[in-house]
């Protein structure tokens, strides 16, 4: 009834409502892909046994996903018959998506993941953090270092070679003296319990010996409360942060 799909992208933000909208046709709004959603709500509710049988708290936003989930296939007229809640049919449904061994590890691996997301998701949403944000927190996997990209108004995971390909870039721009970075705007940031590490790149304007932009970062405002004009960098440890300031700067 229902087929494999990839797994989410490691840095998306994708909700229930967000998968509604892209599956839905401007012309009379029909679900294009129902099998997809029902293959969320189905991966979602495993995750959510998987909780109950490490007797942890269920995470709110599992529940609430599941729930969308659940009215968005409600509103499709799928399984109007059937109790889609019941585990016997969360089970059935997830057996009929392994046909051998490779295929059953590749899936409890995926399950797995989404567990650990959420307990990430959870951390950050107990907190009263930004919803966006904590789902972004979520999708962690080996960056160190985020930022919160101003044009397109997302965060984004940096791995080590993306972000350090990007630093040298801005290397060249301190010595023709496009940007600068300020120590003083070195700062160290607490989030439920966790400390991230700020480094701030700031255009420049030699004409006029000033900062030439001095549009906030939304992201960190919105976050962090941190009032900081210009791109910030969040390192996850102060040494690898210190580290890339000397390195531009000297």
């Amino acid at each position: 009834m229902f087929k494999k799909i990839t797994p989410d992208c490691q840095y998306s933000n994708i909700t229930p409502r967000y998968i509604e909208l892209m599956y839905e046709e401007e012309n009379g709004k029909e679900s294009q892909d129902i099998d997809f959603i029902i293959y969320k709500y189905i991966m979602n509710n495993k995750v959510k046994q998987l909780f109950i049988a490490k007797n942890e708290k269920i995470p709110s936003t599992l529940n609430t996903e599941i729930q969308e989930l659940y009215d968005v296939i409600m509103k499709n007229n799928i399984c109007k018959k059937v109790d889609i809640t019941a585990e016997t049919f969360i089970d059935y449904m997830y057996k009929q998506n392994i046909s051998d061994e490779d295929d059953e590890r590749k899936i409890n691996k995926e399950i797995k993941d989404k567990y650990i997301k959420y307990k990430k998701i959870a951390k950050y949403t107990d907190d009263n953090t930004n919803e966006k944000f904590a789902y972004f927190m979520g999708a962690k996997e080996g960056a160190k270092v985020f930022t919160y990209h101003k044009k397109l108004n997302e965060w984004s995971w940096m791995d080590d070679d993306v972000y350090k390909q990007q630093f040298k870039i801005y290397k060249k721009l301190i010595k023709n003296k496009d940007i600068v970075i300020d120590e003083e705007n070195n700062n160290e940031h607490s989030l439920n319990g966790k400390k991230w590490y700020s480094i701030c790149i700031q255009k420049w304007n030699e004409e006029i010996d000033d900062y030439a932009e001095m549009t906030l970062c939304k992201g960190s405002f919105d976050v962090f409360g941190y009032m900081v004009s210009g791109y910030v960098y969040y390192f996850q440890n102060k040494v690898d942060r210190d580290t890339a300031y000397r390195w531009l700067v000297k």
